[in-house]
């Protein structure tokens, strides 16, 4: 049994409030860690009842806190992201994986003495920027982004890795709830996260992924109020929009592609989803940028998406895609990270199985099958 001696009241304190971040009811969170009955997990809470080792563990897994977290006096706020969703629905449990994986992945770097990358984004723009003529302003930063990135005639296939590896984000897929769409984060401490619905097309991931990155260089410049809640489209999200759109559609890659596309001034159905495939986006973004760079009029992209014609051959095309195409949950690098700290004795075998979600008993096939084993250490002089 754990004693608790002058601390007793800190961990009461920490065991509650961790269930409580965490989204879970105390019967739902005591029938998760196998106690017979929420009786169990009350005493617990409320200091009557000893709790050992082996719960306590149990207990920081579920909740998605480190074994520190239960006896530190002083313990800073959680981060609050910033969330993306049609539906009030909760998303404390979720919020707490998210936050979770994100002090995991910043304990990594700060392990290997990495640098944060993420401060290159954000530039000196502030709400007068955006008055006015906000939605000019979102199109052009969209512009600038994607030349600042190096992102190519196909920004959507290079997006996730510049992000990722030049700027270091740290970006999580989950299957989520409907009506959610994902979450950002920006933090002094824990760097710039970005939560992806695994559940979502490809094409709605990418473009999801580009929103998410306005939030993030915008993070100082709007309030969370006046962003909302996403059950309402507010003008910072209609900004959003217009920015992915820029940056995932650059104009003159657009419009190359465009005038091969079209013959005779006609523009058939499946030229449009071709435009969609090629730029890894969706058929309505292709068709409202073009309505933007003046190639379309509203009036014929709302009749062509009202066409039930249309949205089945869109569906039909397009499924294959969506079927193939599903990503992994942690980001290559952060495994990367992990095995490195690893083999360099900077984490235990119980940390990294609890990272990576997976059995101490395969950690070496897990390291064997990622090329991280002794033979691969191998020093070399540096030039």
């Amino acid at each position: 049994m754990i004693s608790k001696g002058n601390g007793e009241e800190v961990l009461d304190k920490r065991i509650v409030t961790a269930r409580e971040a965490a989204g879970f009811s105390i019967t739902e969170a005591a029938q998760k860690l196998g106690f017979k009955n929420y009786q169990t997990l009350s005493a617990i809470e409320k200091g009557t009842r000893k709790i050992n080792a082996h719960e306590l563990i149990m207990i920081a897994r579920l909740y998605g806190r480190s074994l520190d977290y239960f006896f530190e006096s002083d313990v800073a706020t959680d981060p609050v992201p910033l969330w993306r969703k049609t539906t009030k629905t909760d998303v404390n449990q979720v919020q707490r994986q998210f936050l979770s994986f994100l002090e995991n992945y910043s304990n990594l770097e700060n392990l290997l003495g990495l640098k944060r990358r993420w401060k290159d984004i954000q530039k000196n723009y502030d709400r007068d920027d955006f008055f006015g003529n906000g939605f000019e302003r979102a199109d052009k930063l969209g512009a600038d982004i994607h030349n600042f990135l190096d992102l190519g005639s196909r920004p959507s296939s290079n997006l996730i890795n510049v992000l990722e590896n030049k700027l270091r984000f740290k970006i999580l897929h989950l299957p989520l709830k409907d009506g959610i769409s994902g979450a950002s984060l920006v933090d002094n401490a824990l760097g710039v996260g970005i939560l992806i619905n695994t559940n979502d097309a490809p094409w709605r991931r990418n473009f999801d992924l580009a929103h998410e990155l306005f939030h993030i260089i915008t993070w100082n410049v709007f309030t969370p109020k006046e962003i909302g809640n996403g059950t309402t489209k507010t003008r910072p999200e209609k900004y959003a929009d217009i920015f992915s759109s820029s940056l995932l559609l650059p104009e003159l890659h657009l419009l190359d592609v465009f005038k091969e596309t079209v013959t005779n001034n006609e523009i058939r159905f499946i030229d449009i989803i071709e435009l969609a495939k090629d730029f890894g986006v969706s058929t309505e973004a292709v068709l409202w940028r073009l309505v933007n760079l003046k190639i379309l009029k509203k009036s014929q992209v709302q009749k062509i998406l009202d066409n039930p014609k249309f949205r089945d051959l869109n569906r039909i095309m397009r499924q294959r895609l969506y079927d193939k195409d599903r990503p992994s949950k942690f980001p290559s690098r952060f495994i990367s990270l992990a095995c490195r700290c690893l083999m360099e004795g900077k984490i235990s075998r119980g940390t990294f199985s609890e990272y990576l979600e997976i059995d101490r008993a395969a950690i070496d096939n897990y390291l064997n099958d990622a090329g991280f084993v002794e033979g691969n250490y191998a020093k070399i002089a540096a030039a």
